[in-house]
């Protein structure tokens, strides 16, 4: 028949004070019973794990929070070079992610960009200001045919020719680059703005997207106001080498052969 665990401690017990009578008829003195560490340590853990446990549900409503809109700043090459015209347009169903700035919506990669760049203008003493941003494939179709409208009525400009100028002006709907989000129009009334703007843009990623000469390339009208983002490394050089998007795709191209 097997002792119970009462059994067990009472035999333990009555071992140790026979051990320890047999050192005080030995020695004359009695060695303290010392208890086990164990409970006391056990104690300190559990007390480590509560504060822990309440730490964490403190700092949890003020962690920083990857959400949906940091994973989609990141942009891959091709996605931040895409070329958006007639040969290379972009589809109704196609809306990139979005994200307010200001008064518009651009895309998060280009709404970081634009944060840093009004700050950095901010400490100048100069005030950006984004007059126009994502434009949605329905509502450009709506801008180029009034702009469309105007042409027809022009003397001397067949239907064909009216549309070439129009579009040169305000691409039909799938052939903007404000569909991407990456495409945004500033206010350069202010010449220090305008000075701001053209200098310190490649800092920030971005590129004027349509600029003077280059209209057989870009096949739309100088824009002084339109910049695109296609990131701080390739802005420069694009600036560097004297390319527009257009020819920058095809230096690319030509390297990688």
């Amino acid at each position: 028949m097997g002792f119970s665990s009462y059994d067990k401690n009472s035999y333990r017990e009555s071992k140790r004070r026979r051990k320890q009578a047999m050192r005080q008829s030995e020695t004359g003195y009695i060695k303290p019973y010392r208890r086990s560490k164990k409970p006391l340590l056990v104690l300190i853990c559990a007390a480590v794990l509560c504060v822990a446990a309440a730490v964490l549900l403190i700092w949890q409503p003020f962690a920083p929070k990857h959400s949906e809109s940091e994973a989609a700043v990141r942009l891959t090459a091709a996605e931040r070079l895409r070329q958006v015209n007639r040969a290379n347009p972009m589809e109704a169903e196609e809306v990139p992610a979005l994200t307010s700035f200001g008064q518009v919506q651009v895309h998060p990669a280009a709404a970081d960009a634009l944060e840093k760049m009004c700050a950095a203008a901010a400490e100048r003493g100069v005030t950006l200001t984004v007059l126009s941003g994502y434009v949605s494939y329905e509502e450009q179709q709506k801008l180029y045919e009034r702009n469309l409208a105007k042409y027809l009525k022009q003397k001397g400009l067949t239907p064909v020719r009216a549309q070439a100028a129009a579009q040169a002006v305000v691409p039909e709907a799938g052939s903007s680059e404000a569909q991407t989000g990456l495409y945004v129009e500033f206010d350069l009334t202010d010449a220090r703005v305008k000075e701001f703007v053209e200098r310190e843009c490649i800092n920030y990623g971005f590129i004027q997207r349509y600029p003077e000469h280059k209209e057989d390339k870009t096949h739309i009208n100088y824009r002084a106001n339109g910049y695109r983002y296609v990131g701080t490394e390739d802005a420069g050089k694009m600036r560097a080498f004297d390319m527009c998007l257009e020819e920058y795709d095809d230096y690319i191209s030509s390297q990688s052969k």
